[in-house]
């Protein structure tokens, strides 16, 4: 027997008439049963922490790469205090002599190390470290900056880093300064520094070499000094001369990490 047709055109499997409510019931309960088919399908309708990877709504997100604050670079810190800077650069020719001036005088002082000196000689900085000391990048191989490019810079200055932290990082005292080899810098050493932490590229207004200290600006120094030195032979006789220079005038060797940001 062929089912009947309703009034509202809807077929009666049953073939008997439909009551009326249910006829006008009809269309809103088969949406709602479609709509809990399509849920149940898709498993939009479980609690959120069971719905499919594939159905997550993705969240929008800033793709756009955290601007990195440009290092400074300067040759003198800004201060009236009496105080200069002692920073010893390369790292080629180590020797205990220097270690003793500056256990002796507990003269605060900034290791720039390159990366073989680091590979040949990690014993004797972590002396240094276990002083207080701490180290920065003086670039892998001592290049001079300004001839290459933003990814070869950013390779000698970075690489450098990594090797400090690869050596020393344990210790706590791999520092964000970079000491540009031959004080050669430019806009994009700072750039390409700042991609791995760099806050400041410090040059000097002064040397010590052969036992003399030598300043930029006269004879005698001024608050914020910054003296370079290097591991070599005469290291030794040159922090005592920034010493004895340094009493003689008025001044203290302070560490420049406490006036860099």
């Amino acid at each position: 027997m062929d089912a009947q047709t309703t009034s509202s055109g809807r077929a009666d499997p049953l073939g008997q008439p439909l009551p009326r409510r249910w006829r006008r019931a009809l269309p809103g309960a088969l949406a709602v049963t479609a709509l809990t088919t399509v849920l149940a399908y898709t498993g939009l309708g479980q609690p959120l922490r069971t719905v499919p990877e594939n159905l997550r709504i993705p969240i929008a997100l800033d793709t756009e790469e955290t601007p990195h604050e440009t290092p400074s670079v300067l040759h003198q810190i800004d201060t009236e205090e009496p105080v200069i800077f002692v920073t010893i650069d390369d790292g080629h020719q180590p020797g205990p002599a220097a270690l003793e001036i500056v256990r002796e005088h507990r003269m605060p002082v900034s290791l720039f190390l390159n990366e073989q000196p680091v590979k040949d000689h990690a014993p004797h900085f972590e002396d240094y470290i276990e002083l207080g000391h701490h180290v920065h990048t003086h670039t892998l191989s001592h290049v001079e900056l300004p001839q290459y490019g933003f990814e070869e810079q950013r390779h000698e200055i970075c690489g450098m880093v990594e090797v400090l932290e690869e050596t020393f990082g344990d210790d706590g005292a791999v520092g964000s300064l970079l000491r540009a080899p031959y004080g050669a810098s430019d806009a994009t050493t700072a750039e390409a520094a700042a991609t791995c932490g760099i806050t400041a590229i410090p040059h000097w207004s002064g040397t010590a070499e052969d036992g003399a200290v030598t300043l930029a600006h006269g004879d005698s120094f001024r608050p914020g000094d910054i003296i370079l030195t290097h591991f070599t032979e005469t290291l030794p006789e040159d922090l005592r001369a920034v010493q004895q220079k340094a009493e003689a005038e008025g001044f203290t060797v302070a560490r420049l990490e406490d006036y860099l940001p």
